[in-house]
């Protein structure tokens, strides 16, 4: 009789073990299971939200203003792992230009928005940082001009690979360059430096108030002595918005006729010239955003106008040289 109620005792006790046990598995494969759906939702809502965007003005700003709009939204990017996009559906300037591979909305819903507003024209914001503290389902909405050299030096390679000119224009290019070799001149014995000289709206009177200014004939000329007298053979390739001016103040007569040829650019339009100014192997700047892309794009040596803004401007005031001309750059007055 001892030993059967042992053995009912025992079977009892294991019974119980056993369900417990059991009841362990189930209640820790619920908590898994519940843990990898509220993951899941929250990876969802990341992947949605976790972005940076930019939304284009729809006023008359250009293609150098555009690239500035386009360099800091893939910096913000950068800095806080967000996917970048362009708020807006419609074509941009910088479609006109480049084969760009960016998502596009036309709105942020339905995620909550923080939005940073750059303040500065020409410089570096050192506020930027406190976006990456942004949480992961809150998109980010930059405005502003982002127009400094500490936007694009950290990304570089990623803006020149993703840079890239539309196979039209880089066929224009070609045929530009090869049409107009200087006679005699083999390609590999010469350079060609880029010139842009930014005028017609900047000497209106909204922007001479405001600290815009155009480059003189004598910083043209002390900029391209500059590459005569490093260089055997240099081509300059002249590219502006008043071509007229430059016809009439950039002389062949200044330099050895032999060693130097000067070309215009005329009747292109915006895109066309820059990506000609890109082709180049060095640069010559005058002022605003246009130039510095075309000086950049372009690569080699860049010499800048240092008269830019007008000191004590509007302008001026808003801007820091050393932030908007990258240090490698030559400044010439």
């Amino acid at each position: 009789m001892a030993f059967v109620l042992l053995v009912v005792i025992t079977f009892l006790i294991i019974t119980i073990l056993y369900s417990k046990q059991k009841l362990q598995r189930e209640i820790k494969s619920f908590e898994n299971s519940n843990n990898q759906s509220n993951s899941t939702s929250f990876q969802e809502e990341r992947s949605e939200c976790f972005t940076v965007g930019f939304a284009i003005p729809t006023t008359g700003n250009g293609l150098g203003n555009h690239l500035f709009y386009y360099a800091g939204t893939m910096y913000v990017a950068w800095l806080t792992g967000r996917k970048p996009l362009i708020l807006s559906s419609k074509s941009t300037k910088l479609d006109q230009a480049f084969d760009l591979n960016i998502a596009r909305k036309d709105t942020n819903k339905p995620c909550p928005v923080t939005r940073f507003i750059h303040q500065y024209v020409y410089a570096f914001n050192a506020n930027i940082t406190d976006l990456t503290k942004v949480e992961a389902n809150v998109s980010i909405q930059v405005t502003g001009s982002f127009c400094s050299w500490k936007y694009t030096q950290p990304i570089e390679n990623q803006l020149r690979h993703k840079l890239r000119f539309h196979q039209e224009l880089t066929a224009f290019v070609e045929k530009f360059l090869s049409d107009n070799v200087p006679r005699g001149w083999n390609t590999s014995t010469f350079v060609r430096v880029g010139v842009h000289v930014r005028r017609g709206d900047f000497l209106s009177n909204w922007a001479i108030d405001a600290g815009f200014t155009v480059a003189s004939r004598e910083y043209l000329n002390h900029s391209m002595t500059y590459f005569v007298e490093r260089y055997p053979l240099v081509q300059f390739i002249v590219a502006s918005n008043d071509i007229g001016w430059c016809r009439t103040n950039i002389k062949m007569s200044s330099f050895n006729q032999e060693k130097v040829k000067i070309t215009f650019s005329v009747g292109h339009s915006t895109v066309q010239d820059i990506a000609l100014l890109a082709g180049c192997d060095h640069s010559i700047m005058t002022t605003g955003t246009y130039s510095w892309w075309a000086s950049w794009l372009a690569g080699g040596t860049t010499i800048y106008y240092k008269r830019f803004p007008r000191l004590g401007s509007r302008l001026w005031r808003w801007s820091r040289a050393d932030d908007f001309f990258p240090p490698t750059w030559i400044g010439m007055n």
